[in-house]
């Protein structure tokens, strides 16, 4: 049988012969380049949207710790702490606030028994809001609630569409009076539009195009943004996207062939005592993802068939020069064999069929060498591909750990930053015991700066602000924007005397220079060293924090620290 398979020609046998060289030679070199394209795009791909997860999940942290810190500071003013809970201020400063902020739906103030005093648009004024969960943990502590639907407004407010219910993100934070007792609840309802606010600030622009899907997902790994999802759509659980091999895709519980490149990111919890365990997922669909290595693999293999096509047309040509002496030789040998007498073998006949075979033999090592050359060019341009979508995914990922780690108002490094440099000196301090100080700062009066001349002015303050602290410090020194109108100094090799001094030529240069149309602006500070009995990096931070408010106790426009009691003021 395998014998009837093989050609019986020569020519037939020399074009077969080429026909299997072509196909061994062009078949692994298709299925190892796109393989290995493969694997490069597909490890790319995972790693950007890694980090499209990880920058969504740090802005949204960033954003609810701004929305607590507004309720604590607001909670903290003088207002709420002596003003009689009757008073008619308290609404204007309500309604102040949630100007300054679009997705405040509500903000309120109750008493100690949970019945709203003062509220925006007067919503709920009087009613008891005892039993809300935002009420009931207020009371003892900073409170971030996680979603939840309008129960009390959902009447009140004209912001349903189509017929869904309102959802909320409660922040609440317990008020108290100069003695320290209990006076009511400070809260606000941040309505959940926000969320698709901040996802679309880290979307890329591209997106649509891209197929990118970002989601916000709770501790029970239900979808809560964006909202009205597909019921069937699972979202892959941390413990299944850990185990996960690399280019693996995972199934959102859809049709069976719409698989996804999946990420995850876990939001910082705003509230350490009361967590939300949210995550950011990001996805993109499978076939999407391999667009351009099937785009890859058709060129390839068109490549690799009409080389193909061509090694046989050139066999054939080559077998059949070759064939024409011994067919020549053989109507000879027939002469011969019918009697025919005086048959001469010409001599040269022969050696330009030997020329002619070389000749022939020769075109084909010239289009072997051109067929090789033609794929080491493809390969090259492949390679070049690859690297230079990887070193734009690379200025990427610079891009958004610098959007990330820094303040776009100022320039000075976010709190993610600081905290991260503290966390290095303070594990420098127990190793080798070389101490630093915090500085804590706060511009005096700032919310009415912001009243006064508006936002516009008051970014400009903050700005300026910034620019001395910079100014004003060492090179090894760090100066971080960790709040509103808040900073942190770092110190490094600095005992707390000589942190004193850095403290109050900062506070007689920020008073010594005016800022137009606002004047004189003047800042107070709490300093703080390190100390052996300290556990961790924050408590050096919380009492800097501590000597901060007794400095605006004290009467602001000073620094205070356990070495001032009579804090230095100019």
């Amino acid at each position: 049988m395998l014998s009837e398979l093989i050609p019986r020609s020569f020519r037939s046998r020399m074009a077969a012969l080429f026909g299997l060289l072509s196909l061994l030679v062009g078949l692994p070199t298709y299925l190892y380049v796109s393989e290995v394209y493969r694997e490069q795009l597909l490890h790319d791909r995972r790693e950007y949207l890694n980090a499209l997860a990880n920058s969504a999940a740090t802005v949204i942290a960033e954003n609810l710790v701004e929305r607590r810190r507004e309720i604590e500071l607001l909670a903290q003013t003088t207002l709420y702490r002596r003003a009689p809970l009757d008073s008619p201020e308290f609404r204007p400063s309500l309604e102040r606030l949630k100007k300054s902020y679009p997705h405040y739906s509500w903000i309120g103030l109750t008493d100690t028994d949970g019945q709203v005093r003062a509220a925006t648009s007067d919503h709920l004024l009087g009613a008891s809001v005892a039993q809300r969960p935002w009420f009931q943990q207020g009371r003892h502590g900073i409170f971030t609630g996680d979603l939840h639907e309008a129960l009390l407004l959902a009447k009140l407010l004209q912001e349903q569409a189509q017929g869904q219910p309102i959802r909320f993100i409660d922040f609440a934070a317990p008020v108290y009076d100069d003695a320290g007792a209990l006076r009511g609840v400070l809260a606000s309802h941040a309505h959940w539009h926000w969320a698709g606010d901040v996802l679309q600030a880290v979307r890329p622009h591209n997106a649509e195009e891209l197929a990118l899907d970002l989601f916000i997902v709770n501790r029970n790994n239900e979808v809560i943004y964006p909202e009205n999802i597909p019921a069937q759509l699972k979202v892959p659980t941390p413990e299944q996207l850990r185990h996960t091999q690399s280019g693996h895709f995972h199934s959102w519980g859809q049709a069976p062939d719409n698989w996804y490149l999946t990420a995850s990111a876990a939001i910082k919890n705003p509230v350490p005592s009361t967590p939300l365990e949210w995550r950011v997922v990001a996805r993109q669909p499978e076939q999407t993802v391999l667009t351009d290595v099937r785009a890859l693999q058709q060129v390839i293999l068109w490549a690799t068939g009409l080389a193909g096509m061509a090694f046989l047309l050139l066999a054939w040509i080559g077998a059949n020069h070759m064939s024409r002496p011994l067919e020549h030789l053989t109507r000879i040998a027939h002469r011969i064999q019918h009697g025919e007498e005086n048959v001469l073998f010409d001599g040269d006949f022969d050696a330009l069929e030997l020329q002619r075979l070389s000749h022939a033999l020769q075109g084909m090592y010239s289009t072997l060498a051109a067929q090789k050359d033609s794929l080491a060019q493809s390969n090259h341009r492949l390679e070049a591909k690859v690297a230079e979508r990887t070193a734009e995914l690379q200025r990427l990922n610079v891009e958004l750990d610098k959007q990330a780690r820094t303040d776009t108002l100022t320039g000075l490094p976010n709190r993610r930053q600081t905290y991260e440099r503290l966390e290095e000196e303070f594990v420098r301090f127990q190793r080798g015991h070389e101490p630093y100080s915090v500085l804590m700062l706060d511009i005096d009066f700032f919310k009415k700066i912001n009243d006064n001349y508006g936002h516009a002015t008051g970014d400009i303050v903050l700005q300026r602000v910034a620019q001395v602290l910079r100014q004003s410090v060492r090179d090894v020194d760090l100066v971080g924007r960790v709040g509103g109108e808040e900073f942190m100094a770092l110190l490094p090799m600095t005992r707390l005397p000589q942190a004193l001094l850095v403290a109050e030529k900062i506070r007689q240069t920020v008073a010594n220079t005016p800022i137009e149309p606002v004047g004189q602006i003047t800042i107070s500070m709490g300093a703080q060293e390190v100390g052996v009995a300290d556990q961790s990096k924050d408590k050096a931070v919380e009492l800097a924090d501590e000597w901060l408010y007794q400095a605006k106790k004290s009467g602001r426009n000073r620094v205070a620290s356990e070495l001032t009691p009579e804090a230095t003021t100019g």
